[in-house]
């Protein structure tokens, strides 16, 4: 599974060992960080050199991640627009975001007045964040689950796969899934 993780520079300032800590949960549970940004930033802001950084390209790459990841994951201990921005921009894409703000953080943060169903909300210590990061994983693990959707068809399509499954012998919905895994390989997104 794909993870977009996200949180504000003041939290990169912060608690950059908490940063690293939930980066390496992921990987060793056997996810993919979308972009592993923090040593990057970390020695943009060492440098002075985030002032003068390519925020569009920045901005954009984000986004990027957030439509090709399955589930965002966001430390929010402290307030910041562009976390706010791409959770939103998450929630929108119905991805599960997972907000997770520090047991000694302002408990005024944005992130507790959002309800929303594909968000979770946890208050997090040393002692339990892994937990709180494996069971959130675990629950939106898509690779072990099936997904289902609506999809509606014109009578030539509806047409061409009951053809194609009388042929073949297989269901419209195994044939619809090989032609779309075809459409993956031959596509270099």
């Amino acid at each position: 599974m794909k993870v977009h993780f996200i949180t504000s520079r003041q939290s990169l300032e912060n608690d950059v060992s908490t940063l690293q800590r939930i980066t390496g949960f992921i990987g060793k549970s056997g996810h993919a960080l979308a972009n592993n940004w923090i040593d990057e930033a970390l020695e943009r802001q060492r440098s002075g050199s985030h002032l003068s950084a390519d925020w569009k390209k920045i901005y954009k790459a984000n986004l990027e991640n957030i439509a090709e990841t399955d589930v965002l994951v966001a430390e929010v201990s402290y307030e910041n627009f562009g976390v706010g921005y791409q959770v939103a921009t998450a929630v929108q894409q119905k991805k599960p975001v997972l907000l997770l703000r520090h047991a000694d953080a302002d408990k005024a943060v944005f992130s507790t007045g959002v309800e929303d169903g594909w968000v979770r909300q946890e208050e997090y210590t040393d002692g339990n964040i892994d937990s709180i990061l494996g069971k959130f994983l675990e629950d939106n693990d898509i690779t072990v689950k099936d997904m289902r959707f609506n999809f509606f068809i014109d009578r030539p399509i509806y047409n061409y796969l009951r053809w194609a499954a009388f042929k073949t012998g297989k269901t419209k919905a195994e044939v619809l899934r090989e032609l779309v895994n075809r459409e993956i390989e031959n596509k270099d997104y």
